[in-house]
């Protein structure tokens, strides 16, 4: 029988452990990445990727990811599925997705959710290469030790093996058979989740922080995601967005138009294609820089599992946190708001 032999206590390694893995998130943390540092690559999914925020591209994140991705017209990319979920958000040029072999056609500014577990594959279509972003929880699911990617390559969906599948029909109010029937309707419900969210149908409304914002991926318009939620937020031309602060990050992908974002004090201006992660804590408002034309910023958090879960250990501290008064423009509900796909590129 092996023994164990250490003169390291369990209290100096827990302090060395802590204190690097501290390191490493604070060595490793983006603030900001521009549109003309993203390298494209070709991949053997027959698409390009360029890495804005991933291990993959020595840019590691513990929360979320962000990557580019182009695919030519007329090529169909091969099949994968991994175990964590993913937002696609396209840029320009048209296209589908299929989805556990269900084709979704979609074209600019349109949002597609690709949930844990789901085969899919992509296809360009029109005349010019189409362009989109993603977003994944694939650093916390890692984080978890429960990552795993499987490529189908060119096999028809109907070949390829199914998803993992919790046990059902225990009837009985014992612990066990209570927990393998929680399970199984939690994975049917799961299964019932939106796919294809057309930017012509996000509700966009006026808030009471000074921008016109609306959901594009999130459980109150049907989505059943791992904890990933999506929004795009409009400033008015010359306007703002009220400050606050929250216990997660807040990535943020420029859509159209120009900007800055005021980080605990420090400026960052952004653009059409840049990406500005917002730590946890820190106090944010945006502003749009242009006295003419809206600016649209997609929001992207990670929010109904590790926030929640933040929330209900660190009680009573509250991880949403806003001046008394809102320091947002004043009478809103006057100002005059251009069309609100205003510069949303043609397919």
């Amino acid at each position: 029988m092996a023994e164990t032999r250490t003169t390291t206590s369990h209290y100096a390694v827990q302090k060395v452990r802590r204190a690097d893995w501290l390191q490493y998130w604070k060595d490793n943390q983006r603030v900001k990445v521009t549109a003309e540092s993203v390298e494209m690559v070709d991949t053997p999914r027959r698409m390009k990727r360029g890495v804005m925020v991933s291990a993959d591209g020595d840019a590691p994140s513990l929360n979320l990811d962000a990557n580019l991705h182009s695919i030519e017209p007329g090529v169909v990319s091969t099949i994968h599925r991994h175990s964590w979920d993913a937002i696609m958000f396209v840029n320009q040029g048209s296209g589908w997705t299929e989805v556990n072999g269900r084709r979704y056609e979609w074209r600019p500014w349109d949002t597609i959710y690709l949930p844990a577990n789901a085969w899919h594959r992509h296809g360009g279509s029109g005349d010019r290469p189409a362009e989109y972003v993603t977003f994944s929880v694939q650093p916390m699911v890692e984080l978890f030790g429960m990552a795993f990617l499987e490529d189908g390559g060119d096999t028809p969906y109907e070949e390829l093996p199914g998803p993992p599948v919790t046990t059902h029909g225990m009837t009985g109010n014992d612990p066990y058979s209570r927990r393998v029937a929680r399970l199984h309707d939690h994975q049917l419900a799961m299964e019932e989740t939106r796919i294809l969210t057309p930017f012509e149908d996000v509700p966009f409304r006026v808030q009471p922080r000074g921008a016109r914002s609306g959901f594009m991926v999130d459980k109150t318009i049907g989505h059943r995601t791992q904890g990933i939620t999506t929004v795009m937020h409009q400033l008015a031309p010359g306007l703002y967005q009220s400050k606050h602060r929250h216990g997660g990050e807040a990535w943020l992908y420029c859509v159209k138009g120009e900007g800055y974002t005021i980080i605990d004090g420090e400026r960052v201006d952004w653009k059409a294609g840049d990406l500005v992660v917002v730590d946890h804590w820190a106090w944010h408002q945006h502003f749009n820089a242009s006295e003419t034309e809206i600016s649209s910023i997609i929001r992207v958090h990670n929010f109904d599992t590790l926030y929640f879960a933040m929330a209900a250990l660190l009680a009573p501290l509250n991880l949403l946190e806003e001046p008394e008064k809102l320091d947002a423009p004043p009478d809103i509900s006057s100002i005059e708001w251009p069309d609100y796909d205003q510069g949303r590129p043609s397919a």
